[in-house]
Formats: structure tokens, C-alpha cells, sequence
């Protein structure tokens, strides 16, 4: 199942009583669990466990377990709740009733209360335990559960063991939980990146690191006009589908989202060894949301509403990027002239192309993609800078 098996019931419990960093995996922590449980002669073929996730897509992580084909890990979406993987099944009794429940299979399969027992019938079991782990949140109900193929079923003793077990069982899983809630609510306010940050000890108001990297700044186009004429639940609806046709992109490309900002989104891709293929794949991130907010538009075109049209900066410069705040509230973000200038160049496209970029930015392409529309000046910046955009837009122009 595992490397390090272990060799006797002493490290089974002495596991079971103690703190494993490998443990904040759901299917890690089941595997080693039911390997103890069969170590000591419970004979369980089958044993699901599921976690709930402090997660806005995810209800929880279910991992199922089988003799034959080991740990199975799959990702529930709140909608589960809904639909026949999780409605009239001993899953869902257990969020009721909050108590251990056990049938044994050795009964006529009419009798039994949910279609996933009979399933386990049909394949030889003769006993199923469902044991929910301890906590306080209603929402929040782990629980696990025990298959048999035992000719009698589980024992008593067999049944007060499982149940005892999993009282030790039940904080290692509420650790588990909240290391996980503590890792994906971090990368979905901060970014993967940022939060690793924060997790390493990275937090300190004013520290930070110096990094190259190409700065994205878009906005949206009327967005004004959006507030005024749709009501404010209808606007959030709209801004969402926005934002998910600029953050998939951004995100598949390798970059990372630091702020949403009202309307406008501003991200980086950080330059390592091979530059040129950031600053493509950074371009071709900002081709795709382009795209992906045309096709949106166009499905919504009967709804009330004027085509979502948004503008894009790339800009290559050095940022500093870290904490910066007030004692009790911080922000992770980037800093620096390059920001700043992403920021004018952006403001740009509103009376020249949906897609700007610099000659820094430019310069670094491999691709033959890019055309000048000449020298602009900033508002605020000192220096001039010559924008680019792509040839397409510039036959538009035309």
C-alpha cells in the first residue's frame, strides 16, 4: 500500500496518536488507517472517507478505498447535493442524523435502505459501518465508512473497535481539513505563488522580493454603463463571467493573478531562464480571453446588453513584490514604475487597439507578431514609450 508499512500494532497506534505531515492528503491518511485496521484482524475490503473543503467550487474530497484497486480520490462540487451520488445515500444520512450507522447485508436486498448497499451486497459484502468524525460545524460532517466480506459480518467487538479507532482517527482528519483549508483559501485570495509565500513565513509588512517579470493590466470597457442599468446581483453575474474568460487563460499560461480591482485585473509572469517563451505565452493568453470574451458576448447578445469589450497591457519591467499595508491588514502585490505604466498604456486601448504592449515587452518576443502605432505619452510617466499591438488590429485601424 504504502513504503513504510507498518510492522506491528504498536506503530499502528503509536501513528494513529501522533502528528504525520504526510497525513494531510485524504487518501494518504485513509490508506495508512485501513492498513491498520486490517494489521489488527478486521477484515475490511472496502472503506470510503470524506472530507468537507473550505473551497468556493468544492464541497469536500471523497477517497474511496478497494482491496483491488486501492485509493480512488475524487473532488465534489457543492452541487453534489443535488444529484444521485449524493442523495438517498448513507452519506446523506449520516449529515442528518450525525450518529454511526450500520446494516448487515445478509438480508434480502429489498430490505435495505439505499441502492449503494445492495451494490456492496451484489459484490459480496455482508457488512457496512458509517462512522461520522466529531465537529461542532453542521456543514462540515467527515465521516467514514467500513465494508466487509466476512461471512457473519462484523462482530460487536469488531464494530466497538471500528468505532473506538476513529476517535483518534477523527482529529488527525480535522487536522488534515484544516491544513487543507488553510492551503486552498490562501491560493484563492493570494495566488498559488503568494501563498506559498505566506505559508513559508514570508509575511512581514514591508519585505519583499525584487523579481523581472511581464505585468498584465486590463479593464473593462463600460462598465459605468453596466451599473447603471442592471441591478447590482445581475452585474456581479456579468463581472464573473468577465473575469473567468481573463483569469483561465492567465492562469493555464503560468501567470498569476494578484488583484482584482473593481474591474480591472492585474497579474504577473515572472521571467525565468527563457524569457521569450513567457512573454509568449503571456500573448497568446491575452489572444485567448479576446476570443473567449467575444464568443461570451455573442450568446448574451439577446440579453440586454452591450458587448463586453475589455483592454490589455503587457509591460516587462522590474517590480518589488511582496507585503505592504496597515499593521492589521496586508496585501500581496507588486509595486514598482512598471505597475504603473502598465496601468497608462492600458488606458490607451480605448482609442487604439484591445491589445497593447511595449517595446520591452516587444523586444522579447521571438514571433514576428507585433506592429508599432508609434510613441505615446503617458500621463504621469516621464518617458515615452512606444506601444505595439497585434498586426490584426492594426489592419483594423487601417
Amino acid at each position: 500500500m504504502v513504503d513504510d508499512d507498518f510492522e506491528n500494532t504498536s506503530q499502528f497506534y503509536d501513528w494513529l496518536n501522533s502528528y504525520d505531515s504526510a497525513d494531510k492528503t485524504a487518501d494518504h491518511l485513509l490508506v495508512r488507517f485501513i492498513e491498520g485496521v486490517r494489521l489488527i484482524g478486521i477484515d475490511v475490503y472496502r472503506s470510503s472517507m470524506w472530507l468537507p473543503t473550505a473551497h468556493p467550487e468544492l464541497w469536500g474530497t471523497q477517497v474511496i478505498w478497494s482491496i483491488d484497486q486501492g485509493a480512488q480520490t475524487f473532488r465534489r462540487d457543492h452541487d453534489i447535493t443535488s444529484t444521485p451520488t449524493y442523495l438517498n445515500t448513507p452519506g446523506e444520512g449520516v449529515h442528518k442524523s450525525r450518529q454511526a450507522m450500520r446494516w448487515s447485508l445478509n438480508v434480502s436486498p429489498e430490505t435495505l435502505p439505499y441502492d449503494l448497499l445492495r451494490d456492496i451486497q451484489s459484490e459480496g459484502g455482508t457488512d457496512y459501518l458509517i462512522v461520522p468524525f466529531h465537529t461542532d460545524h453542521a456543514q462540515e460532517q467527515p465521516w467514514i465508512t467500513f465494508s466487509t466480506k466476512q461471512g457473519e459480518g462484523f462482530s460487536d467487538e469488531q464494530l466497538q473497535t471500528l468505532k473506538d479507532l476513529c476517535k483518534p482517527l477523527s482529529w488527525k482528519a480535522r487536522v488534515a481539513i484544516a491544513e487543507s483549508a488553510t492551503d486552498s483559501l490562501l491560493s484563492i485570495y493570494l495566488g498559488p505563488n503568494a501563498a506559498q509565500h505566506v505559508l513559508n513565513g514570508q509575511f512581514r509588512r514591508g519585505t519583499g522580493e525584487v523579481i523581472h517579470a511581464v505585468i498584465w493590466f486590463c479593464d473593462l470597457r463600460g462598465f459605468t454603463q453596466l451599473g447603471d442599468t442592471h441591478s447590482a446581483a445581475r452585474v456581479v453575474e456579468i463581472l464573473d463571467q468577465y473575469f473567468e474568460c481573463v483569469a483561465g487563460p492567465i492562469e493555464d499560461a503560468g501567470g498569476e493573478i494578484l488583484k482584482f480591482i473593481g474591474d480591472a485585473v492585474l497579474a504577473v509572469f515572472p521571467l525565468g531562464r527563457d524569457a521569450c517563451k513567457t512573454c509568449d505565452a503571456a500573448l497568446n493568453a491575452a489572444q485567448q480571453s479576446l476570443v473567449m470574451l467575444s464568443e461570451g458576448s455573442k450568446k448574451e447578445s439577446g440579453q440586454n446588453r452591450p458587448p463586453l469589450e475589455i483592454g490589455i497591457a503587457l509591460h516587462v519591467g522590474e517590480v518589488l513584490y511582496g507585503n505592504i499595508g496597515g499593521r492589521s491588514r496586508l496585501d500581496f502585490t507588486v509595486i514598482g514604475s512598471a505597475v504603473n505604466e502598465a496601468s497608462r498604456i492600458e488606458a490607451l486601448c480605448k482609442t487604439t487597439a484591445p491589445l497593447l504592449t511595449t517595446r520591452d515587452f516587444a523586444d522579447l518576443l521571438v514571433c514576428d507578431r507585433l506592429e508599432s502605432i508609434g510613441t505615446k505619452t503617458l500621463r504621469g510617466v516621464s518617458k515615452p514609450h512606444e506601444v505595439f499591438t497585434l498586426k490584426e488590429f492594426m489592419r483594423n485601424e487601417e
